[in-house]
């Protein structure tokens, strides 16, 4: 039924939210007073991956790492055994048989391998041109690898001299035939484009624009060409621009890290020729026909068949900000965590840009990797030949925690060891949150531990293709639920669903860092402080304030890396406990209007919120914890406290957390580890300002929420101007939080 709804909502929104007046709109090759603007001049070869002069740089530098291992990977790719078409047009057949291809045309140019030219023509020449036979209908997306791999492959084997004359032209025949009715099929057709790329704005058009433009490089005389590469050129220019709101002004990615990967596979290959091709001053003609006119896209200011220049975007300072993003929310394993429709994935693509400026942590982040090292995507292997930067010795990232605000991420993180400390706070509003694959998470953070990813994101299991993920809604994330819900189902297509969330009141210091996450939904507004104290573990409070009159259940709810189909230790007595083979955590929970009772909740098979889907096509089902209480509007205070596995004393043994009384209204924990004692406190309204410690000690404030060392090392307040110990100022001053560090006065 839902998928019948899709498809009725995708026919009913087509023609109100694109920009098109007619099903052929597009852009002429000539201006707006009917004169022909000047050819581009045609390719020499090699052009596209390479060009003559790089041949013995590379053959130079390949003696060495990486790029001994680079070449080994192509060597690899060069050896498989190739796909057998059947009856129809598949892109799996010919993307794994071009990029084969590929591999083997490197070879032929880069070694003179006669055998490789042979292998590579045989399959160039095998390529057919019925690709409207396939009718898989995301095929768009897919269209990269048959295209480019086939094209570098017809444009080295006539720098070899492999081709004949006639075989060069045959080939470009059909590569020129293929692009043809993609174009025709993905950018011309009114209704396949909107379902296809205008409902999405994100990497579904980056994609099907790099494809298509690449063809358009390597085929400048053909007839279509101009109008191929203005439509490719005015997508990539406006999604991966300032105004596109696919990337936020901070760098952060609407549609999270793992299709960001999947877009930038594209979008690199073909930015990296569009440069070497010397383009940048050419002029091209906007295409504004896959323009949308719906929110967050309706200022898009594009005006049709207006003259332009694309200077190039690989050294942007917003396009590599992306990159740099997605590096600072790895999880220490080095995989980006599942973040909106996404799993686990290991992105290589940010090491290519060292070649156009970007930091040597890019270099870094691709080798330094515990899941997938040096991770090589098969259509663009070759440019890690070219376009890798060795010149400067990759390096950890000069940063540690990151607060992207506009782009509603917050990472917090001991290090860059793969024993880290880590947690991802989401909090995502506007356009961030505006996208097909946004999942109903506002507030919600994800924590790993000492290898292990222990309170986690669900991930992307998607069984109907007409429909959301079931992982997407609010009871499959890190969130509290009132009376079981969250913020506002997620909607098909456009119907963006849940709320705006905001982070908010960032402030990073050595020993102690604190980040909000605000959102409101069912009467409530939600505001979720996480610090990370002394490097070593997090405090989750959560203030609820409502205008609902009466009390209703409320579930401070987490997923666990453990349980059911998974195994390991996941147990529920007086606090949550966590355990994988490196790593674990236990979690202590409790409400200023009393004891919280943990709960799982009951189990389907296949539904949320048990099930996950972590990679690709193995989906299983986890462990669930609710920090269950009945009240009006509770507030929440949770002590995080990772451990080593096995460790049972000095800095990574368990941490000892203990409830302290702190009266009506009101929740504290001492925390105590190796050589240091805690206090986090969390106060409603009316609490008592004081609150008595072991010893006869003793905590003074007005704020709502308080983190004091006792050592006096440093102090944090929230909503309020002081914190004082046993009579003496620990923290003091004006703000919505105040944190003193003595590490960074």
């Amino acid at each position: 039924m839902r998928g019948a709804t899709a498809t009725a909502t995708a026919l009913a929104l087509l023609f109100a939210c694109d920009g098109a007046s007619a099903p052929d709109a597009g852009t002429p090759s000539v201006d707006a007073g009917g004169v022909a603007r000047a050819p581009r001049a045609p390719i020499t070869h090699p052009s596209l991956l390479f060009r003559p002069e790089d041949r013995d740089a590379i053959r130079a530098r390949v003696a060495r790492e990486p790029y001994a291992g680079v070449l080994a990977a192509l060597r690899e790719r060069a050896a498989l055994p190739l796909r057998a078409r059947e009856e129809r047009w598949d892109h799996r057949v010919y993307g794994h048989n071009g990029c084969v291809a590929q591999a083997n045309a490197v070879l032929a140019w880069l070694e003179d391998d006669a055998d490789a030219a042979a292998r590579a023509r045989e399959i160039l020449l095998a390529l057919e041109p019925d690709v409207d036979t396939d009718d898989t209908w995301d095929l768009n997306i897919r269209m990269p690898a048959p295209l480019m791999c086939h094209v570098n492959a017809w444009d080295l084997l006539q720098a070899t001299g492999t081709l004949s004359a006639d075989e060069a032209r045959a080939a470009g025949e059909v590569l020129t035939s293929i692009n043809e009715a993609f174009y025709a099929r993905y950018v011309l057709d009114r209704a396949t484009r909107q379902i296809a790329l205008g409902f999405s704005q994100n990497n579904h058009p980056i994609r099907t624009a790099a494809a298509i433009g690449y063809v358009a490089l390597a085929f400048p005389a053909h007839p279509s060409s101009d109008a191929w590469l203005d439509w490719a050129l005015s997508e990539l220019d406006y999604l991966l621009g300032e105004n596109g709101q696919y990337l936020q002004p901070d760098g952060a990615v609407s549609e999270g890290p793992a299709y960001f990967g999947f877009a930038a596979e594209a979008a690199v290959a073909f930015l990296h020729t569009y440069e070497r091709l010397g383009l940048e001053r050419h002029e091209h003609r906007r295409d504004c026909v896959n323009r949308q006119r719906v929110d967050p896209w309706q200022g898009h200011g594009c005006v049709p068949g207006e003259a332009f220049t694309f200077p190039g975007m690989l050294a942007r300072p917003l396009f590599q900000s992306a990159f740099d993003w997605s590096i600072a929310i790895r999880l220490p394993s080095g995989q980006r965590p599942p973040l909106a429709d996404a799993r686990l994935t290991t992105p290589g693509h940010a090491a290519l840009l060292t070649a156009h400026g970007a930091p040597p942590h890019f270099l870094w982040d691709w080798a330094q990797n515990e899941r997938d090292p040096r991770k090589m995507d098969a259509p663009i292997v070759p440019l890690y030949l070219l376009m890798l930067d060795d010149a400067r010795a990759p390096s950890e990232p000069p940063y540690r925690n990151r607060f992207f605000e506009a782009g509603g991420n917050a990472v917090l993180r001991s290090g860059w060891d793969t024993d880290a400390r880590w947690l991802l706070l989401v909090a995502e509003h506007g356009a961030a949150r505006r996208t097909l694959h946004d999942h109903v998470d506002g507030t919600s953070f994800t924590l790993a531990a000492y290898g292990d990813y222990l309170l986690m994101d669900t991930g992307y299991y998607k069984p109907l293709g007409l429909d959301n993920a079931r992982t997407a809604h609010a009871p499959s994330h890190n969130v509290i639920l009132i009376d079981g819900e969250g913020a506002p189902d997620k909607g098909l297509l456009n119907d963006w669903g849940d709320a705006d969330a905001f982070l908010e009141h960032a402030t990073d210091g050595d020993a102690l860092a604190w980040v909000e996450a605000r959102q409101t939904y069912r009467e409530t507004t939600i505001v979720r402080g996480v610090a990370f104290v002394r490097r070593r573990y997090f405090v989750v409070a959560d203030r609820l304030a409502t205008d609902h009159a009466s009390a209703r259940e409320h579930r401070l709810r987490l997923h666990a890396h453990a349980g059911l189909d998974l195994g390991h230790t996941f147990a529920l007595g007086a606090e949550l406990h966590v355990a994988r083979e490196r790593g674990g955590a236990r979690v202590f929970t409790a409400s200023t209007d009393g004891a919280v009772r943990w709960e799982e909740p009951p189990f389907t098979p296949e539904v949320a919120p048990h099930v996950h889907e972590l990679q690709s096509g193995a989906h299983a089902h986890h462990g669930v914890a609710d920090a269950v209480v009945t009240a009006r509007a509770p507030s929440f205070l949770s002590v995080l406290a990772p451990y080593r596995v096995g460790a049972s004393e000095g800095d990574d043994a368990p941490l000892v957390v203990t409830a302290l009384e702190a009266g009506a209204g009101a929740v504290a924990w001492l925390v105590e580890g190796a050589g240091f004692a805690d206090v986090v406190w969390l106060r409603g309204e009316g609490a008592a300002s004081e609150l008595a410690l072991p010893g006869g000690r003793r905590v003074t404030t007005d704020a709502a929420v308080v983190i004091v060392a006792l050592d006096g090392a440093f102090g944090l307040v929230a909503r309020g101007a002081f914190a004082a110990l046993d009579g003496a100022d620990a923290v003091r001053g004006e703000g919505p939080v105040v944190l003193r560090d003595a590490a960074r006065p």
